[in-house]
């Protein structure tokens, strides 16, 4: 029986555990962390903008540091620089938690926080996805990151609700001793993962070098230019409505914890349909990538609409849905664009295109101020849908059928 065929077989590669439940414990902090400064700043002051900036501060070093992530993955030890990210992570998280416990928080303390958590989780992310592609190996790849992207639909959807309940049950404060907890575990885990044993020898490249060979795999591949054309899209005008979250939570008149239910809604649709594509094993990737995209915008829209708070929930159960298409490709289609000494690089760009999101956060706290937040929405979701259509019709590379295998062999 195949990999692609047996379950199982993922289970049993060693170290895929400890280091999916390390992966899963670092998604619960970014995604609980967003959706508690951003509550934070909520209740402190009312400005969408400043939600939107709380956003662009914890994805704006994808935008200049992607490339830079890659190499330090590329040169430094993947177990190592992972652990190294989580143990300075975690006295500043509980420095926060001090200073919400004794009232002593201010809005403009929630900007280098959160700066801090997206110039760490960029170097965490960059290395251990590649090291998790070492770890389970080619076969097991396309299933692994695909729940790698279930795993953090997951810890979404309960680094949401857990924070929305503890912020309604305990206050602030206790959302943070969770992310502590969570950084923490984390850290115990990634020290159960063996280092696996790398198949060729790779060269240690410095930036410029690691600029060049990006250079050089973005002229020759243009699926890879496809795929990263798209992210650019989803980045600027889908996932920059993530902030904006707690402030149509409020205008629909939710509490704190219905506002972390509605923040969870396309986690549970991410889920869902991450396990559907996990048990599928489906290559049409480039497809899967492109619907997904679609459907993600298609919900927004009906999110920025809805007047009610369960229609509101369901429209971002469908994107959620849609994010799983997108999510569990978007990795892989990277990767396998590259040659085995060029996967750092590849996800280096990757995460580059990323990077986007902090001008779309920006972009849509501008809107939202001036317009309101749901004509924001709604005009990002339309406008979003509208350049997608338009790149695809001058770059569909994606959509063709891909040969995991092909790249290494010509390499």
């Amino acid at each position: 029986m195949s990999a692609r065929r047996n379950p199982t077989g993922l289970l049993a590669v060693p170290g895929f555990v400890p280091l999916y439940a390390s992966t899963w414990l670092w998604h619960l902090t970014r995604w609980g962390g967003l959706f508690t400064c951003s509550y934070l700043v909520t209740k402190l002051v009312d400005a969408p903008f400043l939600n939107q900036l709380v956003g662009a501060s914890v994805f704006a070093p994808m935008l200049l540091g992607g490339i830079a992530a890659g190499v330090l993955s590329d040169r430094i030890e993947r177990h190592r620089l992972i652990f190294a990210t989580l143990w300075v992570l975690i006295p500043v998280t509980f420095l926060m938690f001090v200073l919400v416990q004794t009232n002593t928080v201010r809005v403009w303390m929630v900007f280098p926080f959160m700066l801090m958590v997206g110039m760490l989780g960029l170097v965490n992310m960059t290395s251990q996805r590649t090291l998790l592609y070492d770890t389970v190996g080619p076969a097991h790849a396309p299933r692994a990151l695909t729940l790698d992207s279930v795993g953090m639909a997951v810890a979404s959807m309960v680094g949401t609700l857990l924070g929305g309940t503890l912020i309604q049950a305990g206050g602030i404060g206790a959302a943070f001793a969770l992310l502590c907890l969570a950084l923490c575990g984390s850290a115990v885990l990634i020290r159960h993962v063996p280092r696996p044993v790398r198949q060729t020898s790779m060269p240690t490249l410095s930036i410029r070098e690691h600029l060049d060979v990006g250079t050089a795999l973005l002229r020759r591949s243009p699926p890879l230019r496809s795929m990263l054309g798209i992210t650019v899209v989803m980045n600027v005008f889908y996932f920059s409505f993530v902030p904006l979250v707690p402030v149509m939570a409020k205008h629909l008149g939710a509490n704190a914890f219905l506002t972390g239910v509605l923040a969870s809604a396309a986690g549970v649709g991410q889920l869902v349909g991450g396990l559907v594509l996990a048990s599928r094993g489906d290559h049409r990737r480039g497809r899967i990538f492109v619907g997904g995209s679609i459907l993600c915008l298609c919900g927004l829209g009906v999110f920025a609409v809805v007047p009610f708070l369960g229609l509101a929930f369901i429209a971002l159960l469908l994107a959620g849905a849609g994010q799983a298409g997108f999510g569990s490709m978007q990795s892989l289609l990277a990767i396998e664009a590259a040659g085995r000494a060029e996967q750092g690089a590849a996800l280096g760009l990757l995460s580059t295109a990323v990077g986007a999101l902090p001008l779309g956060m920006l972009y849509m706290g501008v809107s939202a101020q001036w317009l309101g937040a749901p004509l924001a929405l709604f005009a990002s979701s339309t406008g979003g849908m509208t350049i997608l259509m338009v790149w695809l019709q001058r770059w569909p590379h994606v959509l063709q059928p891909s040969d995991a295998t092909a790249f290494d062999a010509a390499a």
